[in-house]
C-alpha cells in the first residue's frame, strides 16, 4: 500500500501541472500582488530549442503571432533548450512587459518582442471573484481566491479548501470546473462564500517554492487564510467550514481549533501522517512526522463527513474508520464515514479496480461526490446552535 500510495501520489499531484501547459508565470498587479502573466503555448522538445505544439487563443502568444511548429531557440538572449527553460525564463516577466525571442520559423531565424498579457481572471454568473492575498511572517505572500455570492446583502456560510499534498496551481481560470478549483465552484453556487490558497511559489504566490517549504510553513499559510475567511465581511463566522482533499484531510483537524467549525468534509485522506513521496522536501515530511494526527482528530467536537472512494489507489478506507473511531470514541454520531462506490481517489467513477488502477481521474464523471459534500455542507449551515 505505501508503494502504491507514493507511485500514485506523483501521477496525482503532477495533474494540475500537466493540465497547465499553456500558463507561464510573470506578473501584473492584482488585488496587491503580483498576476501571473499568460504567454498561452504548449510546448515540445526540438533537435534545436523548443517546439510549440500549440497556441491558446487569446493569449499573449497568439496575439503577437506564434505559431504551431515554431521553434523557440533564445528568450531574451538565453538559450532554450527544453521546455521548462522556456517557463523559467518567463516567468522572469511581469505582465505588460515585453520578452525576446529567437525562434526559428520554416527553418528561417527571427527576432521578435512579445508583450505578455496578465493571465485571466474567473468568472462564474451570480459570483464575484476577489483576488487578495495573506502574509506569512517569512515575508511570503500566497495568493487568496474568495467567490461571493451576489448579491452581497447578508452574510454568509464561509467554506475553506484545504488542497491536496502536491505542488499544483488551484488558480486554473481556463479550466476552472475540473478537480478542487470545480469543487469549490460547485460549493460557492450553493449560497456559500469559499475561499482558495495558492500555496507558497504557486502560480501568484510569492515566497520559497513549494517544493522546498516544510510542513510548518504550509500550515501557516492556512492558517492565515482561515483567519482571513472567518473576518471576511460576507462571511458569517459562526457558519465555518473546511473541505480537506487528500492531504488537506490531515492538515483540517490541526486548524479546526483555531475556531469555532460549523463542520468539516474530509475526502481521501490519511489518519496518520504522510510517508514521503516525490515533488515534496524531505523537511516537509520530517516535520509533519513530528504531528500527532490521532490527538488532532480525538479534539474534534464538530461533526464531520469522511468520504472515501471504493477504488482509491492512495488511500484506504481503514483510515476513514480509524478517523471516525478517533472522534466518535467521545462524541459518539459525531463523524459520518461513507464510501462512494466505484470512485477514484479524483472523484471519477470506474467499474473495478482493476480499471482504475493507473487511471485516477480518467473515469466516468460522476456527481456522487459534489452532491454528498453539497449535501452536508447545506445541512449543516442550515442547522440551528453548534
Amino acid at each position: 500500500m505505501k508503494r502504491e500510495t507514493r507511485v500514485t501520489c506523483r501521477l496525482i499531484f503532477g495533474l494540475s501541472l500537466l493540465l497547465s501547459p499553456l500558463a507561464l508565470a510573470a506578473q501584473s498587479d492584482v488585488g496587491g500582488l503580483p498576476r501571473r502573466a499568460y504567454f498561452g503555448v504548449a510546448l515540445g522538445p526540438a533537435d534545436a530549442g523548443v517546439v510549440v505544439t500549440a497556441v491558446a487563443d487569446g493569449s499573449s502568444a497568439a496575439a503577437e503571432g506564434i505559431r504551431i511548429g515554431d521553434i523557440i531557440q533564445g528568450v531574451d538572449d538565453m538559450p532554450m533548450r527544453v521546455p521548462v527553460d522556456v517557463v523559467a525564463a518567463m516567468a522572469r516577466h511581469a505582465g505588460g512587459q515585453s520578452a525576446t525571442l529567437d525562434l526559428v520559423r520554416d527553418g528561417r531565424p527571427e527576432r521578435r518582442r512579445v508583450t505578455l498579457r496578465p493571465y485571466p481572471r474567473e468568472e462564474m454568473t451570480g459570483v464575484e471573484f476577489e483576488y487578495g492575498s495573506v502574509a506569512l511572517d517569512d515575508g511570503s505572500r500566497l495568493r487568496t481566491i474568495v467567490s461571493v455570492p451576489a448579491p452581497r446583502d447578508r452574510r454568509f456560510p464561509g467554506v475553506m479548501l484545504v488542497q491536496g499534498g502536491g505542488c499544483g496551481s488551484i488558480d486554473t481560470p481556463l479550466s476552472p470546473d475540473l478537480a478542487q478549483p470545480g469543487l469549490m465552484r460547485a460549493i460557492g453556487r450553493q449560497g456559500f462564500v469559499t475561499l482558495r490558497v495558492e500555496k507558497s511559489g504557486v502560480g501568484d504566490s510569492r515566497g520559497p517554492r513549494c517544493d522546498e517549504i516544510g510542513y510548518r510553513q504550509e500550515l501557516s499559510g492556512y492558517r492565515e487564510a482561515l483567519n482571513a475567511l472567518a473576518s471576511h465581511p460576507s462571511v458569517d463566522p459562526e457558519r465555518l467550514f473546511l473541505v480537506g482533499i487528500s492531504l488537506g484531510g490531515v492538515f483540517a483537524p490541526v486548524l479546526a481549533p483555531d475556531h469555532h467549525l460549523k463542520g468539516m468534509v474530509v475526502f481521501g485522506t490519511l489518519a496518520t501522517a504522510p510517508t514521503t513521496y516525490p515533488g515534496r522536501s524531505d523537511r516537509f515530511f520530517a516535520e509533519f512526522a513530528g504531528v500527532d494526527v490521532a490527538a488532532a482528530w480525538k479534539a474534534v467536537d464538530v461533526p464531520v463527513l469522511a468520504l472515501h472512494g471504493e477504488f482509491d489507489e492512495v488511500t484506504a478506507r481503514a483510515d476513514h474508520e480509524q478517523i471516525a473511531g478517533f472522534v466518535n470514541a467521545r462524541h459518539p454520531g459525531l463523524v459520518t464515514h461513507r464510501e462512494l462506490e466505484g470512485l477514484d481517489h479524483c472523484w471519477t467513477h470506474h467499474g473495478s479496480m482493476e480499471k482504475a488502477r493507473g487511471r485516477c481521474g480518467q473515469g466516468d464523471a460522476s456527481p456522487v461526490f459534489v452532491d454528498s459534500v453539497l449535501d452536508f455542507l447545506r445541512a449543516r449551515a442550515a442547522a440551528p446552535g453548534n
